[in-house]
């Protein structure tokens, strides 16, 4: 057992800050020139000023920026260390550094030096125009108005601080004491006995509004009750720990509270109600602390932030102005340690303290004594607190406290503190408790992963309730929280959702989430339950608040409260009331405030002042004074909800920035075009051009108790219809391509809780338009256009005079001119009619042609058309033939007569059919004589009566005149050549090429078409005889197979009556013989003769049945046939093609079916089946089994059915198994034909249909439904 104690009161002001404070830092990370800073001031406009020993920094909340000392730049800063900093009347700043006094000029960006060579410790304003300032040597008073500067020397070398009061006395802190310069004065006088001690060297002071004078020194702190011209000391009593500590710099916030800065200690508040002292030192362990023990520089803000600068890391800064939370964490601080972390259960006890469950113990909290009694279980012992952790806690009327934790329940005694177990049952999840309640009888009711129990507060005896998901009577799952309603009624939620108890019944009513409806539970995952004064139940769940009412129907109806700004809903962990019926909600993100009356969330997190991470379910507690408790992962976290407050100050906004095409005009040497001097901030016009397309503004709302959450809205008047929101993400505004004119950008902030600033910021924009959209240049154009227009009216007049003498002349010759145009027009438009007459004609003979597979059909149509379009009165069509270097004619007409085939050689390049293959161009003549050089040197090949080819009748061929020659081009390959010759000189026009040229494309296609299919023909036979050579592999091989048994045992037997013979005759010869002998060679020859018959008999009969089979599959004769015998005969040719494969075939079939077809291409069917099964079905298999079964489907078909046990085919290869050259045993023994010959056979000779079912790892089925009597006549 520990104790902590440490005596607080509440504080009585309900404004004040709480104890508990969480700080963020601005270190070098952030901007800062260096981590020592030594000042801290705010100027008029909201920017913080902060003097380091490297610079001068100004931030806004979200950028520094910096200003330290050019030897370059004689009006940059005389010294980098900063040692004060102060802001008159009129706005300007004023800093002292270690080489003067510098005035910083925001318009020029400059310093003016009005001090130098001299270090400047301090700066205080006499309450009219001037300054006054300390130095190591001397205090120095500065006339602000005149420049002028009085110094007045004084005896001690060290003024620490200064300080004004009211009555605008000047208080000096010395290293000898108190002492005071009188208004109006140049004397010092000293207050106090003048001694050279530590606690009498004043480092710092601060006048409180009370009118007492403190003062920081080298040891503890002093307090003087001044008055007009003296000042009276008050005794104090210090803490030890503040008595002996350097104290060098002292605040008094705007509530009065004072706040010391110690140079080991770190920071120190005093509260002025009470008079009480609280530390808040540097702890590692605390991410939010104060970062140094240091400290080095204190202000506060206009918006109640507290700066607190530090020697070696920066500065720290704290909102005091909002908030109300107070944090109970497991390390001590400005309230007492509660002994361990994670407080999973909170509860009451006796006197207004409070139980906490920890993860380590139990905490009892008194709150009013300040005072924490920590039981560790850690060290279990009899009797003791239970070893495990701590998961639930209730206090019954007895005043006995239960203790639920994960692995059992306890009981404390309040008079002896002894703790006694209560058996739950043996399972674990039966013993984890969950949640402890004890309702207005006192009953104490415990809820666990697998239970409910209900324990009577006199005799302790149990009932238990268990979990039966099933069973829509029993408790539906694991319970997280319990109520017992205004009624009486008991309510259980659970991880399936919420369960009303019915005591009278023991059974349970359930109400689950149902996503189609609106009114039904939002999530099943219950968490927290809380009926209000109004008896309405509040229910947190693992989604969200939602309230539980009964309707007018007498159902319970329930509605969901979505949080605010479109976030998901997080987990709740519990619901307390305050006084005002508001719902202060635990979740995992913080807790929410939430207003029944309005349905409006409002969010608190950790930068509130909460702790740190998440909250736990069902930890929550409020206590008689209503103080609010909420349990979590860090810590306990406490509060009176009237005493939770906003940030009732609105944020500064400043425009921090301007860029055009994104390069601010504040960079470089900047745009004085736009702004010809002075900040951003201060501009009231900004000037553009129009070329100036792009433009930004950035923004900064200057609040520093939470920047990140600040909030913007901004609207460029005569643009932006309406306020644009932003959050501190997007402090930027960009506007494009506006028009010229006059625009006003305004911009407002709001602080972290919403308060809007009341006056927008207003910076005016001018956008000057382009010179020809200047009223001046418009006038002046108007000016010309007007002038113009008179002197082409008059030109115009002489011009009409002119042209109405020439139009006469010009009349006749027009109309002349028209007459012959409209001729010519005829004319063109009867070619154009030809010509789209000649298209349709052509289409039609290219489909004509290309649906041609015959190469001789193909020329023959060809010359028809031709000689129908054109003179054909030789044509001819050249193969060529560059293996042989020929060009053969196959086909050449002419006048009706055909010629007898002929070649032209490709080695004689006079030849007009040659130049046309060797160029792959069109050869165009009208005049032989007079053209043909153009394409060969001589006509001597093309005219002469030896090389024109012969005609069939022995005729001698005409010479030509006219001449076209057209190549045959298939896939960029010149293919052949197309002839045209009349007898006549300009016989053709280009028109007759076009078309020519047309022909021959679709000639090309038509041949290439005609080769594939002959190719295509010839592989198809080949694979068909391929497969036919295979069948009658497979027939040999059962006839071999088949007859050997017969034919063997015929000649066993014949050999056995040869022996017989032998030996009888031997007998015989030898007169030995008896008539027993005799018996006996009779007896053997008579069953050698009946076996030799039987087994000759049978080979017969497969003879003759291997004979039809074979005749049957050697042509396609149609005859009547017995289903069942055809089958067996061809089942018995391949029985042992099966056999041999480890598998086995069973045939069922009616013997009455009687089928009028094709019995060879059905054998070739059910051949190409059982190859089929043996090649693909049974791969990696043996002991398969095939199956063929037939029945008769009506009078008129019959259906047969062939099946396997096989693999199975997957089903992304069955739509193709029919399809010619699929196989998947490419190269295996599958060609990708047996199938697909099938399914030809039974869809077209034998005039039937074939299908496939096939399940993986269950086999193959094919049926076959075929007429009985086929319709096709056969051979």
């Amino acid at each position: 057992m520990r104790a902590v104690v440490l005596f607080f009161l509440l504080i009585s002001v309900a404004r004040a800050a709480p104890l508990s404070l969480r700080f963020e830092h601005l270190g070098v990370e952030q901007g800062l020139t260096q981590e020592s800073v030594t000042s801290i001031i705010q100027d008029k406009h909201g920017y913080m000023w902060l003097g380091t020993q490297a610079g001068l920094n100004r931030y806004d909340g979200y950028r520094v920026t910096t200003y330290k000392n050019d030897p370059s730049n004689p009006r940059s800063l005389q010294d980098n260390y900063v040692q004060a900093m102060f802001e008159d009347a009129a706005g300007q700043l004023w800093v002292g550094n270690k080489g003067g006094l510098d005035r910083y000029d925001p318009v020029a960006r400059v310093f003016t030096h009005v001090l130098t060579k001299l270090s400047v410790t301090g700066i205080v304003d006499d309450g009219k125009q001037g300054l006054w300032i300390s130095t190591p040597d001397a205090l120095r008073h500065l006339d602000m108005a005149t420049g002028q500067v009085q110094v007045l020397p004084h005896a001690d070398d060290h003024i620490g601080a200064m300080a004004r009061d009211k009555h605008g006395n000047l208080w000096l802190g010395t290293a000898r004491g108190l002492e005071l310069l009188a208004a109006g004065s140049t004397q010092f006088r000293q207050i106090g006995p003048p001694e050279h001690r530590l606690e009498n060297h004043l480092l710092s002071m601060s006048i409180g509004p009370d009118g007492v004078l403190w003062a920081g020194a080298m040891r503890g702190v002093q307090a003087w009750r001044l008055k007009e011209q003296s000042a009276e000391r008050i005794a104090l009593a210090v803490p030890p720990d503040l008595a002996d500590v350097r104290v060098p710099k002292l605040l008094h916030d705007r509530d009065g509270t004072l706040w010391l800065g110690t140079f080991t200690d770190g920071l120190k508040r005093r509260d002025p109600v009470s008079g009480r002292y609280f530390n808040y030192p540097r702890d590692p362990q605390r991410r939010h602390g104060i970062s140094e023990n240091q400290i080095s520089a204190l202000y506060q803000d206009r918006t109640g932030t507290l700066w607190v600068g530090n020697w070696y890391t920066g500065a720290d800064y704290v909102d005091l102005s909002s908030g109300g939370f107070e944090r109970y964490t497991e390390a001590p601080g400005v309230l007492p340690s509660i002994g361990s972390s994670k407080v999973r259960t909170i509860a009451a006890a006796p006197d207004g303290k409070v139980w906490l469950g920890t993860s380590t113990g139990l905490s009892l909290l008194d709150p009013l004594q300040g005072r924490v009694n920590f039981e560790s279980n850690e060290q279990p012992h009899p009797g003791g607190l239970p070893a495990d952790q701590l998961m639930s806690l209730a206090t019954d009327l007895r005043g006995r406290l239960w203790v639920g934790t994960i692995s059992g329940l306890a009981w404390r005694d309040p008079a002896s503190g002894r703790y006694t177990p209560v058996w739950l049952g043996d399972d674990p999840q039966a013993r984890s408790v969950q949640r402890v309640m004890v309702d207005r009888e006192g009953v104490i009711w415990i809820g666990t992963r697998l239970a409910l129990h209900r324990i009577d507060p006199q005799t302790l005896a149990m009932q238990t309730y268990r979990v039966d998901a099933s069973d829509p009577d029993r408790l539906a799952g694991r319970v997280y929280s319990l109520l017992q309603d205004k009624r009486g009624n008991l309510w259980a939620g659970t991880e399936n959702g919420l369960d009303r108890f019915d005591p009278a019944t023991g059974k349970f009513e359930h109400y689950r989430h149902d996503p189609a409806r609106r009114d039904s539970l939002s999530h099943n995952r219950v968490h927290y339950l809380y009926q209000d004064e109004q008896e309405r139940i509040w229910i947190g769940t693992a989604a969200g608040l939602c309230l539980a009412r009964m309707g007018e129907d007498g159902k319970l109806h329930f509605r969901f409260y979505p949080p605010g700004n479109g976030r998901a809903p997080d987990p709740i962990g519990a619901i307390l009331a305050d006084a005002k019926g508001r719902l202060w909600i635990s979740t995992t993100a913080g807790i929410s405030l939430f207003d029944p009356a309005t349905g409006g969330f409002k969010d608190y997190t950790s930068k509130d002042g909460l702790l740190d991470g998440s909250y736990f379910i069902g930890s929550g507690y409020r206590a008689p004074d209503g103080t609010l408790y909420f349990g979590g992962l860090d810590g306990v976290t406490a509060f009176l909800p009237e005493r939770i407050h906003n940030n009732p100050y609105a944020p500064p906004v400043s425009i921090t920035d301007f860029s055009v095409f994104n390069q601010s005009i504040l960079s470089g040497a900047g745009r004085s075009d736009v702004m010809p001097q002075g900040p951003v901030y201060q501009a009231k016009a900004l000037s553009l051009s129009y070329r100036d397309a792009v433009f930004s503004f950035e923004f900064a709302g200057l609040h520093y108790a939470d920047p990140q959450r600040n909030r913007y809205a901004y609207q460029l008047v005569g643009f932006d219809p309406d306020w644009v929101s932003a959050d501190a993400s997007k402090r930027f505004a960009t506007y494009t391509n506006l028009d010229p004119g006059r625009y006003v950008f305004r911009v407002k902030a709001a602080n972290k809780d919403g308060l809007w600033s009341s006056e927008p910021v207003s910076l005016e924009v001018t956008i000057a338009p382009p010179v020809w959209k200047t009223w001046w240049f418009r006038v002046l154009m108007v000016a010309l256009v007007l002038g113009g227009a008179w002197l082409l009216y008059r030109v115009r007049i002489r011009l009409l005079v002119r042209q109405k003498q020439e139009l006469e002349q010009q009349v006749g010759s027009r109309t002349r001119e028209l007459v012959a145009q409209k001729e010519s027009i005829e004319r063109e438009k009867d070619n154009v009619e030809a010509a789209h007459r000649n298209i349709a004609l052509l289409s039609d003979i290219g489909r004509r042609i290309t649906a041609n597979l015959d190469s001789e059909a193909i020329m023959s149509l060809l010359y028809q058309q031709v000689h129908a379009l054109m003179d054909a009165s030789v044509f001819g069509i050249g193969i060529y033939r560059p293996e042989l270097e020929l060009i053969e004619y196959p086909f050449a007409m002419e006048r009706g007569k055909r010629y007898t085939p002929y070649t032209r050689s490709m080695r004689e390049p006079n030849q007009l059919s040659v130049w046309c293959i060797n160029h792959a161009q069109e050869v165009f003549i009208n005049d032989l004589e007079q053209e043909y050089s153009r394409y060969i040197a001589s006509l001597d090949l093309v005219s002469g009566a030896d090389n024109m080819g012969t005609l069939e009748d022995g005729s001698l061929p005409t010479e030509p005149r006219s001449l076209i020659y057209v190549p045959i081009s298939v896939g960029g390959q010149v293919r052949g050549v197309i002839t045209v010759h009349s007898y006549r000189a300009h016989a053709y026009q280009r028109i007759d090429l076009d078309m020519l040229t047309t022909l021959a494309s679709y000639v090309a296609v038509a041949f290439a078409n005609a080769d594939s299919y002959r190719q295509l023909r010839d592989t198809q036979q080949q694979l068909v005889e391929r497969e036919k050579l295979a069948a009658l592999g497979s027939l040999v091989a059962g006839v071999a197979h088949e007859l050997n048994t017969p034919i063997g045992n015929s000649l066993v037997i014949a050999s056995t009556l040869e022996d017989k013979t032998v030996e009888i005759e031997a007998l015989n010869n030898g007169s030995t013989m008896r008539r027993s002998d005799l018996h006996n060679f009779i007896d053997a020859a008579r069953e050698a003769s009946t076996l030799l018959m039987r087994s000759l008999r049978n080979a017969a009969e497969l003879v003759n049945s291997f004979k039809q089979v074979a005749v049957d599959q050697a042509s396609a004769k149609r005859r009547q046939f017995n289903l069942h015998q055809a089958s067996q005969e061809i089942v018995t040719t391949m029985k042992n093609t099966v056999r041999k494969a480890g598998h086995q075939m069973v045939l069922e079939m009616p013997d009455d079916i009687v089928m009028d077809s094709f019995p060879g291409p059905y054998g070739q069917v059910i051949i190409n089946l059982i190859n089929n099964a043996l090649l693909h079905a049974f791969e990696d298999q043996v002991e398969g089994e095939i199956r063929m079964w037939a029945v008769q489907l009506g009078p008129e078909r019959v259906r047969i059915v062939f099946q396997d046990d096989g693999k199975g085919i997957p089903v992304e290869h069955q739509a193709r198994i029919f399809d010619p050259f699929f196989t998947t045993k490419l190269g295996q023994g599958g060609n990708g034909l047996g199938l697909s010959i099938t399914y030809n056979i039974v869809t077209s000779l034998l005039d039937g249909s074939i299908r496939v079912d096939s399940e993986l790892g269950v086999g193959t089925r094919f049926t076959i439904d075929l007429p009985m009597k086929a319709s096709l006549a056969g051979d």
